[in-house]
């Protein structure tokens, strides 16, 4: 077998622009493999892609925790403006909340700039499964095909087989009935009666 084509970027031009869904969360997309058994190279994108996911979810809690600590510091400020004493200058403890929010908000940029080139990643192997996933389900289509055409040859065979054998025993059913008959017209009625019972077995 020769070497497998890679198909990603002319699919990569192709979908620009386009939006597809995230293929591990839609069921449908599991029950396109037969007793959810997967090729390896789709099973190993899903396991990367699931592990994104995760990764995903725990930067989106960091920032969301991030942004509720940075509004409590900045209510702290607030509520402490009148501590800053004559001379303008901001107590220890309003020092120490500008700190850790300008900390927060270093945190907060460089979160959102992981998170980014995560997503970026998760489209790319995203559409790499995809495109996985197709060549997967159309040599399923194509070898079905293929074994759908060779069945229609088959049965086609088989009618003209069957065919042949209904007029055989149609033929079969005419001869016997005309030797019966005509043995019946030489012999008689009470003779074939004799042999009937004595071939009652072997022919009816």
């Amino acid at each position: 077998m020769g070497k497998k084509k890679n198909t990603m970027p002319m699919f990569g031009q192709m979908l620009h622009g386009k939006k597809i869904p995230l293929l591990i969360l839609d069921q449908k997309w599991h029950q396109l493999f037969l007793d959810g058994i997967k090729p390896k190279e789709i099973e190993k994108l899903e396991q990367k892609l699931n592990k994104q996911l995760a990764a995903q979810g725990r930067f989106n809690q960091e920032q969301k925790d991030l942004k509720v600590l940075k509004t409590k510091l900045m209510k702290n400020i607030v509520v402490n403006m009148d501590e800053i004493s004559e001379h303008g200058q901001e107590t220890k403890k309003l020092q120490e909340d500008r700190r850790l929010i300008t900390e927060i908000n270093d945190k907060m940029e460089d979160g959102e700039s992981q998170l980014r080139k995560l997503q970026e990643e998760m489209q790319e192997d995203n559409l790499r499964l995809m495109v996985e996933t197709m060549e997967y389900c159309y040599r399923i289509m194509n070898s079905n095909e293929a074994e759908r055409e060779q069945l229609i040859v088959r049965i086609a065979q088989m009618r003209t087989e069957l065919k042949t054998k209904i007029f055989r025993r149609e033929a079969i059913e005419e001869q016997n009935r005309g030797i019966y008959a005509y043995l019946h017209d030489i012999f008689g009625a009470q003779v074939l009666e004799v042999f009937d019972l004595k071939y009652e077995d072997e022919y009816k």
